[in-house]
């Protein structure tokens, strides 16, 4: 799949929707021939009709006129309605894709493109690429049958005047290639610049009351205005080309009528055309020209759609970190109570030398709470990211169950895990359509138990809709404290054999933080309980304390032993105050 082309990616699309693409061909070969075949009838009618004052045979011509417009502007309804389905469906189709994509990528994967980019590829991309679907199988795909039969019909009616059309439809040709060439840099080069902005202009928003804050908002408006203006400044070029299509078109258009009028008077007044002739060959011309340049609009627009689908096809092909195994293994749960293990751990990011982890070895029994503890940047977060296999180690393993997570569905590995993140995120909804992410199942009662022991329901309750009240995106109508408590409230509703708490209480003032854990103490009795912190008063009464320094394991065991023993954790300890300098057990 890593070698897919642009080309591979629609051609599986047509197949996959092979009959819409019949339906649409059809209608839109239909309209093609009821356009041409107009310009056949009028000749006969001037010819045949009006010069043999043929009344009955200009009332037939006419009347057939008439049925053919109106079959042609039917074909040309359903093949408008066929393209819009077609383009829609691709749009359905790759943003399911993408997300389902996204879904699989590990931090690292995510890394590679960043949030502002993927947003700008399925949204911005996907639209890009839709809109020239449709305007591809209405003005482009018809412009050469069209052109190639114009041609041929005119060779039909005058040998001599056929080079006309031909040598119009040919320098067109040429110089749309030339813009489209000169277009293609521009394109691609657009693509990046919107992510840029869409980033700038994410980061603003995100961020503008630390912008407000600081008095930052001269510096921002112009890094922002730089990326407005980089982008504005690109589009300005291709918009040059667009200026420069239309008055060649003027002057193709004037030549060639002005070169059939010229030679074809020569072959009226010689006998060897008729009027009508002269008429078709026109209309022809016209019509061939007339499509071309609508061709021509719409292929400028191409390279930009062109380089959309080749980001969407990066994200697409992307040989993603973490995959799930081919023969996934069952758990194995005799594995003498160990929930978790880590054995022999290490792992480094793909670009970096230095390891993040180097020998990490801790295991988690069922009913028994492990704490791990470092100081910022020791690799606390990391051991975290392992377990969930959001990244794969680089060495040793990591066990849940008595199995290998490289060796579990990642679902499965996931469903007997529940998370709360490091940052508490909140979704679009109501309070309790978010403790009911953890659990979609769960009754209300335990919903409000999980809310209660998470002491999120003594705010809900002060609440006019509780339960039903209004969490906008991120939570960001919540205070930090009230945030995390529900993501608490959510990940404690899940039934699953790991609780995992990534530095969960940071926001929390200590009497919270007190009675949330010995709610959870109390609530989860028969399962592994992990908590990463860097404040010491939150693990105090864990089981079993793994203190983490530059990596590395530094010291294990309980608040009191590493007390006594590991000058490391006294540091630790002194600096937030839970011991006296000198007082060292």
């Amino acid at each position: 799949m890593k070698k897919m082309t642009v080309v591979q990616i629609l051609k599986k699309f047509l197949v996959k929707h092979k009959m819409l693409t019949l339906l649409m061909s059809t209608a839109l070969m239909f309209q093609v021939i009821g356009t041409l075949y107009v310009p056949f009838l009028v000749a006969e009618l001037i010819d045949e009709g009006i010069a043999q004052k043929d009344l009955s045979l200009v009332a037939s011509i006419g009347i057939e006129m008439v049925i053919v417009a109106i079959l042609a502007g039917v074909a040309g309804i359903l093949g408008s309605y066929y393209s819009a389905k077609f383009a829609a469906k691709f749009s359905y189709q790759a943003r399911k894709d993408v997300f389902q994509k996204v879904q699989e990528l590990s931090m690292s994967d995510m890394n590679q493109f960043g949030v502002s980019s993927l947003l700008t590829r399925t949204v911005n991309d996907i639209e890009n690429i839709a809109e020239a679907l449709v305007l591809f199988s209405q003005m482009i795909l018809p412009a050469p049958f069209i052109s190639l039969i114009a041609i041929y019909l005119t060779w039909t009616v005058s040998e001599k005047l056929v080079w006309i059309p031909i040598l119009v439809i040919t320098i067109f040709t040429l110089l749309t290639l030339v813009l489209v060439r000169k277009g293609n840099k521009y394109s691609v080069i657009i693509q990046e610049k919107m992510d840029r902005m869409v980033r700038s202009i994410r980061e603003f928003y995100s961020g503008v009351r630390v912008i407000r804050a600081f008095n930052n908002e001269s510096s921002e408006k112009k890094k922002t205005d730089q990326t407005f203006s980089d982008y504005a400044s690109n589009m300005i070029q291709l918009n040059y080309l667009f200026a420069f299509l239309t008055p060649s078109v003027s002057a193709l258009f004037g030549g060639a009528m002005t070169a059939i009028m010229w030679f074809g008077a020569f072959e009226v007044v010689g006998g060897t055309l008729e009027i009508g002739s002269i008429t078709a060959i026109v209309e022809y011309t016209v019509l061939a020209i007339m499509y071309l340049i609508m061709a021509a609009m719409v292929i400028l627009t191409l390279p930009s759609a062109y380089a959309s689908l080749d980001r969407l096809r990066q994200v697409l092909v992307l040989d993603i970190e973490v995959k799930d195994p081919t023969h996934p293994l069952r758990e194995d749960r005799e594995d003498d109570q160990a929930v978790v293990r880590f054995e022999h751990v290490s792992f480094a990011y793909p670009d970096s030398e230095d390891p993040v982890l180097q020998e990490i070895n801790f295991h988690v029994n069922r009913g028994e709470t492990v704490a791990i503890v470092g100081s910022t940047g020791s690799g606390k977060s990391t051991i975290a990211k392992l377990l969930l296999r959001l990244n794969d180690v680089t060495s040793g393993s990591v066990m849940v169950n008595g199995i290998d997570v490289r060796k579990q569905k990642q679902f499965d590995l996931r469903k007997n895990i529940s998370y709360v993140p490091q940052k508490s995120f909140l979704f679009n909804g109501t309070i309790l359509e978010n403790i009911q992410m953890g659990n979609e199942a769960a009754t209300f009662t335990e919903i409000e138990a999980a809310a209660k022991t998470a002491q999120a329901a003594s705010f809900i309750q002060t609440l006019e809709q509780q339960y039903d009240s209004f969490v906008a995106q991120g939570g960001s109508n919540y205070s930090g404290g009230q945030k995390q408590r529900l993501s608490i409230a959510r990940a404690l509703v899940k039934k699953a054999d790991v609780y995992l708490f990534d530095d969960s209480f940071s926001a929390l003032d200590y009497q919270t933080d007190k009675l949330v854990r010995q709610g959870i103490k109390q609530t989860l009795t028969d399962v592994a309980i992990i908590i990463v912190a860097q404040r010491l008063s939150t693990v105090i009464e864990a089981d079993r304390i793994v203190l983490i320094d530059q990596g590395k394991v530094v010291g294990q065991g309980t608040h009191e032993e590493l007390l006594r023993k590991n000058r490391l954790y006294q540091e630790f300890a002194i600096s937030q105050q839970l011991l006296e300098e000198g007082d060292q057990r």
